[in-house]
């Protein structure tokens, strides 16, 4: 090979990686199972406006990413959508609509509106979704494409150690090891295989050669890429999270293995098509009207007013009509919501003598609901890391742990210590967790192996055969015995945590900016609770995803107990005052930790509180175990099979024994049901039962005179949120392609993921059980409304210096509505600026002439 030619062929190489990255980008983000963080599929997509991004993932993935019109128009029958919902939305879509004149239809008169509203509620249906986006295989030979989908899937479970038989040459990299093994498969044609045997040694040369094999010109690519990263969706968008942690794999080997499939299949069959898929029949315009005349029963109808009618129903086509119904759905929540806060008093807030600073999670909303209920607490929203981005090390773990959102770095060290003279305490407290630890990993390990039973005993020594006893003996007594037994083996021992790594000036930015942000500067109480939150599961795959999205997918107590451990530091204090924050020697903060699926409230580091608290600290945890209790009765209302346990001790105690039974499918419904990020002081919402359906984060303009702590709420958790939204969303309108499905097929691929039964596609997002009860969703799948108490200029200035929020925003993946103040009207974030909420919004009118067109 001459110098020329090499140098082309790595030109070529280095195009290929670029196209190869470039079609990635419509990849979901996929997180490890211990990990497990919400994010939005379609993140890749959100440059496009909502709409259009739906229609491309359908075109992608072959689904439909809103309900299905059918659902909607169950849902308008049992008046969860109106038609007042529905004129709204078409209103705002197409505000000359009310200024057009009546439609007549025989002897029926219709407004647009009605005409409109009547083809959605009675039209022709939309059809099925298509995958448009199809490789060759699936194309001209769809048992192959089957046949290419099934062997990638096999390999890369081999290679991520799912297969009963580890891959031999892994430690040289996926295709390598891949390009030795594939050829020797049996159960592959001959001529398949001879063609495998002669595949390039590099995977960019194997990639130029099976595209140029199956007839893919240098113009498609990409698109034809897509098409094959989209065929395992699963497993590609883990490859792609695995590009630079990981260094024996990376896409271009992934898409080297599958199109090295496909062209060796394909070889000498001939007749590749170059077209895609043709597009399912829409019924036209005229067709509709035909179906609704033929609904009414309407006889006599001229050909005049059949065209006319015809006229107004192209406005809405058919692709559209489920887009419309979404936001009708969406704007009947909306609306009631900022309603009821409209209309809602503003209550003055007591002079505390408590104050309880929770995660912005929405599970967080009824706890601080059912604590303020009683005299002299107030309670604050504030993302459940508390402004502490650390990399923490437990006194038992083996490895830190990063304990931030996603969208950060840990700045700092913290490691977990025995408290001074309890060392021997802690010593044995650790050496008991390890045979736990244990008997726990060889009792789970025993469903997974013939053999396991057999050696079962001598894994785990003597505690595996009272685990094995309280697990069957039943939920409720498995956990106490469990409880009792973890307490004699390893009984607890005060410990601290260590934070010198943190300078002091750092401490005091931390504090500082957690309090401002949080508006907790003014009047402070006895006590200061800074609560966490985490989920307690059994046999629990998803586990993560029930912990701290603001922790990494890790329950948040460290970062509590740093925080509190800062703000009680007479230094910090010192400082903080110079500052204009002057927190009392009378006030102690507290870290806590609230687990979400019993809804009990542990208060962390007890020894550390002075004895003079120690009266508030007990009537804290009175109060806490009363609102948890009424909490878990509320909740109690909505789980599968809880019944209505109106009793507040037989509910804590139902969902202490769900949260212990391993054999429980519905522990907790976690965020199911979020659907708004309201930012405002608690007076906003103090007093409402906002449904656990609405994340909280505290925030009073008079304080935040630069709008720096707006700006980090709105770049920082309100991303984190709608991340959260999105999965949801997707998990419940396409869960085949976007969510877990039944965790009752799962089976876990080391801490990679799930698959749904032996073989297959690597599942995504969130199990059926997480989103549903049976066939029917309890998530109402809505974007994420954010609502702002806060002056409008100072948003725009916040947006237009932020292109995550523009793109948010400007194309309606999150919604807006703000007020400048507590007696001012909800205005809507516009492309054309703020206009009031019930307002049709400009820039989706259309004229006169387009609508008669």
């Amino acid at each position: 090979m001459t110098t020329s030619q090499s140098e082309d062929l790595e030109t070529m190489r280095a195009q290929v990686r670029s196209e190869i990255g470039v079609a990635a980008k419509v990849l979901p983000t996929h997180y490890p199972l211990e990990t497990f963080i919400a994010v939005n599929p379609l993140a890749g997509l959100e440059a496009m406006p909502f709409e259009q991004a739906v229609r491309r993932a359908g075109d992608l993935y072959g689904i439909r990413a809103t309900l299905s019109e059918d659902y909607f128009r169950t849902l308008h029958g049992d008046g969860r959508i109106t038609d007042a919902d529905i004129d709204r939305a078409l209103i705002r879509r197409y505000p000359n609509l009310a200024q057009e004149p009546p439609v007549t239809l025989a002897d029926r008169a219709l407004s647009p509106v009605e005409l409109l509203r009547a083809d959605l509620l009675h039209g022709t249906r939309p059809p099925a979704p298509l995958r448009r986006s199809a490789t060759r295989a699936e194309q001209c030979a769809p048992e192959l494409a089957e046949v290419v989908d099934s062997q990638t899937a096999k390999w890369c479970a081999a290679f991520f150690g799912a297969a009963a038989w580890p891959m031999p040459g892994r430690d040289k990299g996926f295709y390598s090891a891949w390009r030795e093994l594939g050829h020797r498969d049996r159960g592959l044609p001959g001529a398949v295989r001879a063609v495998l045997r002669d595949v390039p040694a590099r995977a960019e040369d194997a990639v130029l050669t099976a595209l140029d094999s199956i007839g893919v010109g240098p113009g498609e690519r990409v698109a034809y890429l897509q098409a094959h990263l989209t065929c395992l969706p699963g497993w590609a968008a883990h490859v792609l999270w695995c590009t630079g942690r990981h260094p024996g794999i990376d896409l271009t080997q992934y898409v080297a293995v599958r199109l090295s499939y496909e062209a060796a299949l394909l070889a000498g069959r001939g007749g590749n098509p170059e077209t895609s898929a043709p597009a399912p029949a829409v019924s036209s315009a005229r067709e509709r009207v035909s179906h609704l005349i033929g609904h009414w029963g309407l006889t006599g109808v001229h050909d005049a007013q059949a065209a006319t009618a015809a006229r107004i129903l192209a406005v809405l086509p058919v692709s559209s009509r489920e887009a419309l119904w979404q936001n009708a759905f969406e704007g009947h929540y909306r609306d009631g919501l900022l309603a009821t806060l409209e209309t809602h008093p503003a209550r003055p807030e007591p002079a505390p003598d408590i104050q309880v600073v929770t995660c912005i999670d929405t599970r967080s909303e009824g706890l601080r609901r059912h604590l303020e209920s009683r005299d002299g607490y107030q309670t604050f929203g504030f993302a459940g890391f508390f402004a502490v981005a650390i990399r923490y090390r437990g006194l038992a773990e083996g490895r830190p742990a990063d304990l931030c959102p996603v969208l950060m770095s840990p700045s700092h060290q913290v490691c977990e210590l025995p408290d001074l003279g309890a060392e021997h305490l802690a010593q044995r407290h650790v050496a008991g967790l390890n045979r736990l630890a244990g008997a726990e990993t060889a009792f789970h390990a025993a469903k997974d192996s013939g053999a396991a039973p057999f050696t079962l005993a001598e894994a785990a020594g003597w505690l595996a055969a009272p685990l094995a006893a309280a697990k069957t003996l039943g939920p409720a007594a498995s956990g106490t015995w469990r409880r009792r037994l973890a307490k004699w083996v390893a009984p607890a021992a005060p410990t601290r945590l260590s934070i010198d790594a943190i300078p002091l000036q750092d401490r005091i930015l931390l504090a500082q900016a957690a309090l401002t942000t949080m508006g907790l500067t003014r009047e402070f109480g006895r006590l200061v609770v800074l609560c966490a939150h985490g989920s307690t599961t059994e046999n629990n795959a998803y586990q993560a995803a029930l912990d701290c999205g603001a922790c990494g997918g890790q329950a948040g107590g460290p970062n509590a107990r740093t925080a509190t451990l800062i703000l009680n530091q007479p230094e910090v204090r010192d400082a903080l005052r110079e500052c204009g924050i002057d927190i009392p020697d009378r006030t102690i903060f507290v870290a806590a930790q609230h687990d979400t699926a019993t809804d009990r409230v542990a208060l962390l580091d007890p020894h550390l509180i002075p004895r003079s608290h120690h009266g508030d600290l007990d009537r804290l945890r009175r109060d806490l175990d009363a609102a948890g209790s009424a909490l878990a009765a509320e909740r109690c209302a909505a789980l599968p099979g809880a019944g209505k346990r109106r009793n507040p001790r037989r509910a804590a105690r139902h969902v202490a024994t769900r949260s212990m039974d391993w054999a429980q499918v519905y522990p907790e419904w976690g965020l199911a049901g979020n659907a708004a990020f309201i930012v405002a002081p608690r007076a906003a919402t103090r007093g409402i039962d906002l449904q656990r359906r609405t994340f909280l984060h505290s925030y009073d303009a008079d304080i935040d005179t630069d709008g720096a702590a707006l700006e980090t709420i709105l770049t920082a958790p309100l991303v984190v949120a709608q991340w959260i939204n999105c999965q949801y969303y997707f998990s419940t309108v396409a869960p085949e392609t976007f969510g877990a499905g039944t965790k009752t097929l799962h089976n876990i691929v080391g801490t990679v993921g799930v698959l749904s039964g032996q073989v297959g596609d690597l599942r995504l997002g969130l199990p059926w059980q997480s989103v549903a009860d049976g066939a029917r969703p309890v998530h109402e799948p809505q974007r994420l409304l954010a609502v702002i108490q806060a002056p409008l200029d100072r948003i725009d200035t916040i947006v237009a210096r932020n292109p995550i929020l523009q793109r948010l925003f400007g194309n309606d993946w999150i919604a807006v509505a703000a007020r400048e103040d507590a007696g001012s009207p909800w205005q809507r974030w516009t492309h054309g600026g703020w206009r009031p909420w019930a307002e049709a919004d400009r820039p989706e009118q259309i004229t006169e002439k387009e609508m008669m067109r």
